[in-house]
């Protein structure tokens, strides 16, 4: 593990003099926050941008991203743009590693912008999630193809033509781990268009959504519907299954574009935070 740049990036909220804040904000480049939404400064919501002077992560990046949500409070993050992922030479490789603890009664929401590699790169992500049971939990995740309307490799762009993607994903409840999700894309060591893999789509997105305030069957219809109306434009599948906690749902969409893919997973977050969050 050759790292060349280090970032970090620490968020943890906290209520002080009775109001939710931002306790501990700490960044390095190219990473910043900025407050997106026009709310008082004491309202118990708090939504943030990611901000990155970068135009993508390079070889030898490691990313290091914490996020602690206080007990009682709310934190809504979203990302500034496409995570691109730079071509890189023979051995070059870069990480990203987030960890997340959200406590009693909290909530935290996230669907960041879909993951770009582009051709001959390596990367490899890590998400290590602790939650409470009283927690509520948006958490989503968009991996692409690559820029497949990049003319200068042709009419097919760069389909599949990085190194490797790997993305990792744990969560926990109480400690004990209730959804496991390891993603290996290698395209010259495996076909990805055969059965059992991405069957002939180019972009997958998993939502992971743990909460106690809207009914299961309530998500699946409204994706349903969702879905049914979005393959009017361009064809899309999804599947939802449980794990072994009753309010834990897991959802997994393929699709062919990135921009249809990340409205769909946010018309589900929003959908859900009508209910969790009051007066939106």
């Amino acid at each position: 593990m050759k790292v060349l740049q280090k970032s970090e990036l620490k968020v943890s909220t906290g209520i002080l003099d009775g109001y939710h804040r931002l306790m501990d904000k700490y960044h390095t480049t190219p990473f910043g926050l900025l407050r997106i939404d026009s709310r008082a400064p004491y309202d118990p919501w708090l939504r943030y941008m990611i901000r990155s002077s970068a135009p993508g992560i390079l070889a030898g990046d490691l990313y290091e991203m914490d996020f602690n949500v206080a007990d009682d409070t709310k934190l809504g993050l979203e990302t500034q743009a496409y995570s691109r992922v730079y071509e890189m030479n023979n051995g070059g490789q870069a990480w990203q590693n987030t960890r997340v603890n959200v406590g009693e009664n909290a909530l935290l929401h996230y669907i960041p912008h879909p993951l770009v590699p582009h051709k001959d790169s390596d990367f490899e992500a890590n998400n290590t999630i602790k939650i409470k049971k009283s927690s509520q939990l948006i958490w989503g995740e968009i991996l692409t193809c690559g820029r497949k309307a990049y003319e200068a490799h042709g009419k097919d762009g760069e389909v599949f033509i990085f190194k490797r993607l790997m993305n990792n994903t744990e969560i926990f409840v109480e400690d004990r781990l209730v959804f496991k999700d390891k993603l290996l894309f290698e395209p010259a060591n495996e076909n990805l268009h055969t059965l059992g893999q991405m069957e002939g789509y180019t972009h997958q997105g998993t939502l992971f959504i743990y909460q106690d305030k809207v009914n299961g069957e309530d998500i699946y219809e409204f994706i349903k519907n969702l879905i049914e109306e979005e393959s009017k434009v361009d064809k899309m599948e999804f599947g939802m299954t449980s794990t072994v906690l009753e309010d834990a749902r897991v959802v997994r969409i393929l699709g062919t574009g990135a921009e249809q893919l990340y409205g769909v997973l946010k018309k589900i977050e929003y959908y859900i935070l009508d209910t969790l969050v009051e007066d939106l």
